[in-house]
């Protein structure tokens, strides 16, 4: 996921930082899906996780 949020980046798609909120958003809509979602919402709040260190490393989350 932050292989994928780099090329997003590198395209002009969005920021690798933009990619992690929005991920993050992705699982917070899912966890309020209901119980039955709970494992796959944190399952996705750990791909946030993943591309929002990237993003940190890159240093993108400062320039954007």
């Amino acid at each position: 996921m932050a292989a994928l949020g780099g090329v997003l980046e590198r395209k002009g798609v969005c920021t690798t930082n933009e990619f992690a909120e929005t991920l993050g958003s992705v699982a917070l809509m899912t966890a309020e899906s209901g119980d039955q979602y709970k494992n796959r919402a944190a399952y996705i709040g750990s791909w946030a996780q993943m591309v929002r260190a990237a993003a940190e490393h890159s240093g993108s989350a400062r320039e954007h």
